[in-house]
């Protein structure tokens, strides 16, 4: 349910709708007014327009796993999963619901993005079987009748996810034979090889800490580390679940008394409760999943902001991270068992990198998004 209201209110805030920070002191509800978010999903004195009931699947079982590339000394953590065939029931609670308000940004997370906890280690990987026609002009619709009274007017801050600043990118490949996976640094130690051998029989494979080793360590680096010695971006990109500096992100905050605290990188003085306690990353990368007999895909997405972070160039960024995904050096992460690579499509809203079409009307990209246009 957290992550569709994160989707819900990044689509949202590229509608230019307000959505509170329902964790904050300004979240809902302001003088009895409420966001579309909180219209939707609840808030104090106001109760959620629906419910929802998941039942099937079957639980991926193997002991917790650390998957840790070479030259590394902590890894990323796997637990176990669901795969397979999941029944996902919509429950009226209200009767202004309307099922239009969960399947918009449903569908966009399912075709370009990820669904549920830990997305950015790659779980949540879905696909809607059979979904209705969905219209974005439909959602807007509902949206406005269910917000005629009450709804709370306020411009969005610029540090929460918007889907105007966000890049969906699919990388294809083939597979030369069934061992493929035994080539990919990382996951084949002999702790995690009985773990391994079940998620490919159920036609998926954990490579997100491959890939996230090589762009944040590796010499993926160069794609973010080349013109940008920005102190505390690597733990703005890439997350952290230290306590770091609200101004830069850096990890080196001194305590100066019960109220105050200073970061030794920029100087910034700030109070207890301004510290960030941890940080998500803002690049998600799928576990690798199967399409047809030999064809494998992953995702890489995420939201970038244009300007929260001094000194960040986010253009550059974005034009070497999809350049990358085209090179010979990325496809070597996936071992010498695979070929046929290729970035299959990049979106991204108002700009020429965009694989479809430089869209400029954010309506008729949200409808794209929906189409799964190619």
């Amino acid at each position: 349910m957290g992550s569709l209201r994160w989707w819900t209110e990044a689509l949202l805030r590229g509608m230019e709708e307000f959505a509170c920070d329902p964790t904050s002191n300004s979240r809902c509800p302001d003088d009895g007014n409420y966001c579309p978010s909180c219209l939707i999903f609840g808030a104090t004195g106001r109760r959620r327009l629906f419910r929802l009931e998941i039942n099937g699947g079957e639980r991926i079982s193997f002991r917790r796993i650390n998957i840790k590339p070479s030259n590394r000394s902590r890894g990323w953590f796997f637990g176990p999963g669901v795969a397979g065939n999941l029944e996902l029931k919509m429950i009226s609670l209200d009767g202004k619901f309307d099922e239009v308000l969960v399947l918009t940004p449903l569908i966009i997370a399912s075709k370009w993005g990820g669904i549920g906890a830990k997305t950015q280690l790659g779980y949540g990987v879905v696909e809607v079987t059979n979904p209705p026609d969905i219209s974005f002009e439909n959602f807007k619709k509902v949206l406005e009748n269910l917000s005629q009274k009450g709804k709370r007017q306020r411009s969005n801050e610029p540090d929460f996810p918007d889907l105007r600043e966000m890049f969906f990118a699919k990388v294809r490949f083939k597979v030369n034979k069934s061992s493929w996976w035994k080539e990919i640094d990382g996951i084949t130690e002999e702790e995690t090889k009985q773990a391994m051998e079940v998620c490919i029989r159920n036609d998926f494979l954990p490579i997100a800490p491959v890939i996230k080793n090589w762009l944040r360590y590796g010499n993926g680096s160069r794609i973010w580390r080349s013109n940008q010695n920005v102190k505390g971006l690597e733990n703005w990109l890439f997350g952290t679940s230290k306590k770091v500096c609200p101004k830069c992100y850096s990890a080196k905050i001194d305590k100066e008394s019960n109220e105050t605290y200073k970061c030794r990188d920029c100087g910034q003085k700030f109070g207890a409760g301004e510290i960030i306690n941890r940080c998500a990353s803002k690049i998600n990368i799928s576990c690798a999943y199967k399409i047809s007999d030999d064809l494998w895909e992953i995702r890489i997405w995420g939201w970038i902001p244009q300007s929260t972070f001094y000194g960040f160039q986010r253009e550059s960024f974005l034009k070497n991270l999809k350049d990358a995904l085209s090179s010979r050096e990325f496809y070597t992460l996936l071992g010498n068992q695979t070929s046929d690579h290729r970035l299959d499509v990049w979106r991204e809203y108002a700009s020429n990198r965009d694989t479809i079409k430089e869209e400029r009307n954010f309506d008729d990209f949200i409808e794209s998004l929906l189409r799964e246009d190619k």
